[in-house]
């Protein structure tokens, strides 16, 4: 793997980064490239936050937002401002959905539906996956940022008959919140914090979930703390009222 890392503000060994510290790396994927860009909070943080979707603008700007005031630590993909990478192999491109490129069972099938599957082209995207999972480990609690469009995939998305019913132990549905905003989860506890709080949120079948190469699954099959904090595009202040709800639960012993 060529990973050409570029150095934009040095970070000291110190407990706390300076605000709008960050750092770019530059994956090479055949011949094109990604990059993962990371913002530094405290270097012993035990919160990750992570986009891999670049047009989904809002949770982006959600995080930024709300580090402003508390330096914290986030990685982010930027390839051509789109939801998707797409690389070049031997003159041919493949597209995989980023979201889909941590199990060799998710490679394959975002390959085949992007585009079209090859070794090649999934060990590439498999470099990719673990240049991401470098920063991730069973010391940090992964919180991963999603946008979605209106009535397409919502929290009803998961009741029985929904699309994605397969992949759901638990569920509760508030009367308070939009559907489209609501937080996915790998841990028992924190679904039942989060449904205390009346809040839309989805606990996730580790067990018979479908392994669709998301960080979800990836993280449910290794008992890796997992939050995904969805909301509609353009849903600024809902989202960035769930990552402060989401933080504060979390704090709570």
């Amino acid at each position: 793997m060529k990973i050409i890392a570029t150095l934009i503000v040095f970070l000291s060994l110190g407990a706390v980064a300076q605000k709008g510290s960050k750092m770019e790396s530059t994956i090479s994927l055949g011949e094109s490239t990604v990059k993962i860009i990371r913002q530094f909070g405290a270097t012993n943080d035990s919160i990750l936050f992570i986009n891999v979707h670049e047009d989904e603008q809002t949770s982006i700007d959600a995080v930024e937002k709300y580090a402003e005031d508390r330096p914290l630590n986030f990685i982010r993909l930027a390839h051509l401002k789109s939801r998707n990478v797409s690389y070049q192999l031997n003159g041919k491109e493949y597209i995989v959905d980023p979201n889909r490129i941590f199990t060799a069972k998710g490679r394959k099938a975002t390959l085949k539906k992007q585009s079209q599957f090859s070794y090649r082209a999934a060990r590439a995207a498999k470099r990719l996956a673990n240049s991401l999972l470098t920063h991730i480990s069973h010391e940090k609690i992964i919180i991963a940022m999603h946008n979605n469009t209106d009535v397409n995939y919502t929290i009803k998305s998961y009741l029985p008959g929904g699309d994605e019913a397969e992949n759901t132990a638990d569920i509760h549905i508030s009367e308070a919140w939009d559907a489209d905003d609501f937080i996915y989860t790998t841990v028992p506890a924190y679904f039942t914090k989060f449904k205390a709080l009346d809040l839309n949120v989805i606990l996730q079948d580790n067990e018979q979930c479908v392994n669709d190469g998301s960080l979800s699954v990836y993280c449910g099959q290794r008992n890796i703390p997992y939050i995904n904090i969805e909301a509609q595009k353009g849903h600024f202040d809902e989202q960035l009222k769930l990552i402060d709800l989401v933080m504060h639960a979390l704090q709570e012993k």
